[in-house]
């Protein structure tokens, strides 16, 4: 009956109306309104079973909060600005659900703002083999201003390798030979993204 009523309310006055223990009862997951909501957007299906809800709950719940994150977190379009880390990220975060490594470059015009993505490597679980010849080969081609390197780690930790540091140091050089502004060097995976220039390994 609290169900009906709670549909009923939604229904006459909307969801803004609705707390969010009566949001999680229409998707069926009562049981998980003692829990803060921001710690169940990111908990997985299995996680969220662990809570009481049903296999069907939890897949209805998890796939609600996705759907949030993908109406908030729109990636940039072509034209507009894509110079912070956290924007290149909403560019390539389905690269962090990627089974194997892979190498993109973002490029940007002299404002900063989106030419386009471009992949030039593709690798395995565990590493990509990444040419300068073939990064700035899409660089050049586009006369982009500017790029920001992005790569995945399929294992969910963002963190950065010893060789993905010393990778950074050659591209970057490489930026400096042909005359193309470096900006940042962005990992993505399940866990966020790592950012060279956020952490402070960016040397200027």
């Amino acid at each position: 009956m609290f169900k009906n009523e709670v549909r009923e309310r939604m229904l006459s006055d909307g969801p803004r109306a609705l707390s969010d223990g009566d949001l999680l009862s229409l998707l069926g997951a009562g049981g998980a309104a003692g829990r803060a909501v921001g710690e169940l957007a990111w908990l997985s299906v299995s996680e969220l079973r662990q809570l009481g809800l049903g296999g069907f709950g939890a897949a209805v719940v998890a796939a609600a909060f996705e759907l949030g994150r993908r109406g908030a977190w729109a990636p940039p379009r072509r034209g507009e600005r894509c110079l912070s880390p956290e924007r290149v990220y909403e560019l390539t975060r389905a690269l962090a659900h990627a089974t194997v490594e892979e190498f993109h470059v973002v490029l940007l015009d002299v404002r900063g703002r989106l030419i386009k993505a471009e992949r030039v490597a593709v690798g395995s679980i565990s590493q990509c083999p990444v040419s300068p010849r073939d990064v700035f080969r899409a660089v050049i081609r586009e006369a982009a201003h500017s790029v920001v390197f992005v790569h995945n780690h399929p294992s969910g930790d963002p963190s950065p390798s010893p060789e993905d540091a010393d990778l950074t140091e050659r591209l970057r050089a490489g930026a400096d030979l042909v005359g193309v502004m470096a900006r940042d060097h962005v990992i993505v995976a399940a866990g966020g993204y790592y950012s060279f220039v956020e952490a402070g390994h960016w040397r200027r």
